[in-house]
């Protein structure tokens, strides 16, 4: 692996310090004085809503999966969890009036991915258990196999690693609760169980002044960023929920500030990587 000097290890744990206050819209909706969902995001009923929103994940979509399930829960109540009961026809109908989904294309594929997350639930019981009776990665696989949509025939399997990055940071919420076996692998494995995004590679060849290579197999690419976790944040608990974040927005489009990066900094002059940032010199001379 690259060596990496202390002080640019420094800089992005400051980087990634105020994506901590930043709640993904899945555990947002669990928060507040009159949240979507009553439920502890730890519960047995709020693991399965989290594995709910990791099967409708896409990135810059985690509102409109937000927005479709709490339509589903106002529409069905307790029966959310059982959608694979409720007949396609009338699931479509729902998932349309949502109003989540304007691409046709992918609204076609809601009731599926849906109906089939259900009946994992119904297969699997309480998530909790399932979540401590087995190795994080051999959940990964199990999870992107059964959930239609979720991954199967993907390398990197992300939407299913997205729904362990919620759970872990569902862990650091009041009310939340997580099994040891949820948290992080044992700190010499090469497995890393959080997502690696397009964010991550613009990353590491930006900030890090290193290639990353195309043709990087999936195995080496999760074992790369598992060990910048490790050395940014001595490989404990919430290394990796730390670093996912703050590598996912870093030049991702999004709101007022136009990056989400920027949003999350307050602008590009607080940002310890400024210097390096291939964005920044566009909106420094104007940030006073």
């Amino acid at each position: 692996m690259k060596t990496i000097p202390a002080a640019t290890l420094d800089a992005l744990r400051r980087y990634a310090a105020p994506f901590a206050d930043v709640l993904p819209p899945a555990l947002a909706a669990f928060a507040g004085r009159d949240p979507v969902f009553p439920y502890a995001p730890g519960s047995p009923r709020g693991l399965a809503v989290l594995l709910l929103a990791a099967a409708l994940h896409w990135p810059d979509g985690e509102e409109a999966a937000v927005r479709a399930l709490a339509w589903l829960h106002a529409r069905f109540g307790e029966d959310l969890f059982r959608l694979n009961r409720v007949p396609f026809e009338a699931l479509a109908e729902a998932v349309l009036a949502s109003g989540a989904y304007p691409d046709e294309g992918e609204r076609k594929r809601v009731p599926g991915i849906l109906r089939s997350a259900c009946d994992f639930l119904d297969a699997k019981g309480p998530l909790d258990a399932w979540l401590a009776s087995a190795d994080r990665e051999a959940r990964v696989r199990e999870l992107a196999g059964a959930v239609y949509w979720m991954g199967k025939s993907s390398l990197l399997k992300n939407k299913a690693r997205y729904f362990f990055w919620l759970v872990a940071r569902a862990a650091e919420l009041k009310g939340g609760t997580l099994p040891p076996a949820g948290l992080a692998p044992d700190p010499k494995a090469p497995a890393f169980a959080w997502p690696v995004t397009e964010g991550h590679g613009r990353f590491y060849q930006d900030f890090l002044r290193a290639p990353l290579s195309a043709g990087l197999d999936p195995a080496r690419r999760l074992a790369l960023f598992a060990d910048l976790a490790r050395k940014a944040f001595d490989a404990r608990g919430e290394a990796g929920w730390r670093l996912y974040p703050a590598l996912e927005a870093y030049l991702r489009r999004g709101g007022p500030l136009v990056f989400r990066c920027r949003e999350a900094q307050g602008g590009c002059r607080p940002c310890p990587l400024n210097a390096r940032c291939p964005a920044a010199k566009h909106f420094l001379p104007a940030e006073k």
